[in-house]
């Protein structure tokens, strides 16, 4: 017994220092894109997502190269394994590979080019443009996705289901390997609104206005209420689906304006499919009203379209847009005229005091002066003064003069000159 114990200790002493085969290489595969969403605007829909910044084993960078994303029409989405066979690919993404952290003393690397790819943790987005085929039913899973407790149920002969628009995102590493699935975002394919007609657009000094007919007419408007939907009365209850989109009728007004012609132009970027900015509405929330004031900036060309919106997220459908409706404004709005005007007669001169003006484009003062019993009074300031006092000390003692004041704003090349202020008379001593 013992010299067999000699025996194997002997053989496992032999075997320590032979090399074993060689351990395969380590494998990257990026993590799901589980930050994606989906907006439909008229007949586009903003796909919008995150690319990932680890692998599915938390290390960091991640190893992707691209992220491809799908799309899918039906009455529910496929199993995850399935989506790269039924769906179809309406946008890809490529990626800027983090280039690693150069060894001490070595040269720098350039900068990678913005234009080439997106970079790892930012939001992307993408464009599907809503065409034929979109609106059908696309080819079916025969293995449905399983829920919690069993099988998907199977919808009977009489279930109405409404089709939907699924959107969900792969990224694959450089070596074509693709990630694992994620969630996915969806939409209704329901009917959009009609669009709002009849835009027209005004403005005065305290804004633009802007008004408009409501979406589908009079009848349109006076059918625009939120009603409950009930089941049909059949004999025995069927599983209906309620309509996808339904509630009152909004508004969102988008905003074009022209740059601001003092502002440096800033990088141009060359055009991407994959930077796409999604449309952002001039308003906070959608507008319930027929009506809305917004700021107002002088010598601005600005562009307005407006779409009617009805829904909840994120069963929202948008309408398509009004024809574009333009104007450029312009100041021709004076300042209100000074106020408090006052008049104190000192040794060899007189001293003039009023209320500085409110007006937000206030650019100075102009002081007039004339003999008393005249009807006209010239300036005696060529240029605006920015101060709300003036003292005029080229006077007559015994003379009694007549003073007024006007405001003008900061408008270039020449400002608006308001009315006069009320006039006031002062003796000179």
């Amino acid at each position: 017994m013992r010299a067999w114990v000699v025996v194997v200790s002997l053989m496992l002493a032999a075997g320590c220092g032979k090399k074993g085969a060689p351990l395969a290489p380590i494998v990257r595969i990026p993590s799901a894109v589980d930050q994606i969403a989906a907006r439909r605007v008229g007949r586009e829909v903003y796909v919008t997502l995150t690319v990932p910044r680890q692998n599915i084993d938390a290390s960091v960078p991640a190893d992707v190269a691209r992220i491809d994303v799908y799309a899918y029409t039906g009455v529910r989405q496929p199993s995850r394994a399935r989506w790269a066979d039924l769906g179809t690919v309406v946008g890809s993404v490529p990626v800027i590979p983090v280039v690693p952290a150069p060894v001490t003393g070595a040269a720098l690397a350039p900068p990678p080019d913005p234009a080439s790819g997106a970079v790892q943790g930012t939001r992307v987005t993408v464009i599907d443009t809503l065409e034929g085929a979109a609106f059908t039913q696309g080819r079916l899973d025969p293995m449905p996705p399983v829920r919690r407790g069993g099988q998907a149920p199977v919808p009977s002969a009489t279930t109405v289901l409404p089709l939907r628009r699924f959107y969900f995102a792969i990224p694959f590493s450089p070596r074509g390997r693709p990630g694992p699935t994620g969630v996915a975002a969806e939409l209704s394919l329901a009917d959009v609104p009609d669009p709002p007609t009849d835009l027209a657009i005004a403005y005065d000094p305290l804004g633009v206005h802007l008004s408009w007919s409501p979406s589908g007419g009079l009848l349109g408007f006076l059918l625009d209420r939120e009603i409950p939907w009930e089941p049909a009365p059949f004999d025995q209850p069927v599983a209906l689906a309620p309509p996808p989109v339904s509630g009152p009728t909004r508004y969102n007004v988008y905003l074009d304006r022209a740059p601001d012609p003092l502002e440096l132009p800033g990088p141009a970027q060359a055009p991407a499919a994959w930077r796409v900015v999604p449309p952002q509405p001039a308003n906070a929330a959608p507008i319930a009203d027929l009506t809305m004031t917004d700021a107002l900036d002088f010598e601005r060309e600005r562009c307005y379209v407006l779409r009617a919106v009805r829904g909840v997220a994120p069963n929202v459908s948008e309408s398509d847009a009004t024809p574009r409706t333009c104007l450029r404004p312009i100041d021709t709005f004076p300042p209100p005229s000074p106020t408090g005007l006052a008049a104190v007669a000192g040794e060899g001169a007189i001293s003039l005091i009023w209320e500085p003006s409110s007006a937000p484009d206030a650019g100075g003062y102009l002081v007039l002066r004339g003999a008393a019993g005249d009807a006209t009074l010239q300036p005696l300031t060529p240029l605006p003064i920015v101060d709300a006092s003036y003292r005029d000390s080229a006077v007559t003692t015994g003379q009694r003069y007549v003073y007024a004041v006007v405001a003008v704003d900061d408008r270039l090349p020449i400002g608006n000159v308001s009315a006069p202020s009320v006039r006031i008379e002062e003796t000179a001593r």
